[in-house]
Order: structure tokens, then C-alpha cells, then sequence
């Protein structure tokens, strides 16, 4: 396993591989982020794409990830 990176998965990310949300939708929650300093997932439930209710859901699942070597 000599060479291999692993790159952190970010929660974002994490919801539009998921087809929860799309890219233009992530931008517009990073940028609701960036400018308040809330979390991305505040933000996804502010702006309106995500209930509180799946933005928990989800928060669990990508909470329970594990590490899988190929």
C-alpha cells in the first residue's frame, strides 16, 4: 500500500455524489458558508434543499463511512 493518499471526503461532496443535491446547489450553499460561517449542511437546510430531518439522515451515513483499500 506504499504510495497510496487517501483524500478526506468532504460532506458536500459526499451529498452530490449521493444525488441529494447537484453541483450548482453546492456552490450555492458553499458561498451561503463562506460568507456566514455556517456549517455546509446549516447552509443546504437554509437555502432550502435539504430537510433538517435528511440533513441528520445523511450526516449519519457519511458519519459511518470507513476506509476501504483497493
Amino acid at each position: 500500500m506504499a504510495g497510496l493518499k487517501l483524500e478526506p471526503v468532504r460532506f458536500g461532496d459526499f451529498l452530490v455524489e449521493k444525488k441529494v443535491i447537484d453541483e450548482g446547489q453546492l456552490l450555492d450553499a458553499l458561498a451561503d458558508h463562506w460568507m456566514s460561517g455556517c456549517r455546509i449542511g446549516e447552509a443546504v437546510v437554509r437555502r432550502g434543499y435539504l430537510s433538517t430531518t435528511e440533513l441528520r439522515s445523511r450526516l449519519n451515513e457519511f458519519e459511518s463511512l470507513s476506509t476501504v483499500y483497493v
